[in-house]
């Protein structure tokens, strides 16, 4: 803890951090993560949880940081195992988790990361 107080950058980095998650714990709008899907490995009968809210810092997946707004994760047990897999980044797909080219519209491209 003492390593991360005396490095000021993490210190603002967290508070910053901090900032976004007050503001979503009382509006459920999901935060575009990633202007482009993520390409994934899954393993066939395996239950993994996709960020819905886009606060993680794991994407595609949840580290639990949605827990300050009333979104919740998507669970999805992968049906075959696959390197091309690709899972919705902007979080607006309309077939969570997958991606569904929702990222190409203005709307995403021309949001602020």
């Amino acid at each position: 803890m003492a390593l991360f107080f005396r490095n000021a950058r993490l210190l603002r980095n967290q508070r910053l951090c901090l900032q976004v998650q007050q503001v979503f714990r009382y509006c459920d709008v999901a935060v575009i993560a990633a202007k482009q899907p993520f390409q994934v490995e899954l393993i066939e009968g395996k239950k993994y949880y996709w960020c819905k809210c886009g606060l993680s810092k794991k994407q595609p997946f949840c580290d639990g940081r949605h827990k300050v707004t009333t979104i919740k994760p998507v669970r999805f047990e992968a049906e075959q195992s696959s390197s091309e897999i690709f899972l919705c980044g902007c979080k607006q797909t309309g077939s969570a988790p997958f991606c569904d080219g929702t990222h190409a519209t203005e709307n995403v491209q021309s949001a602020n990361l």
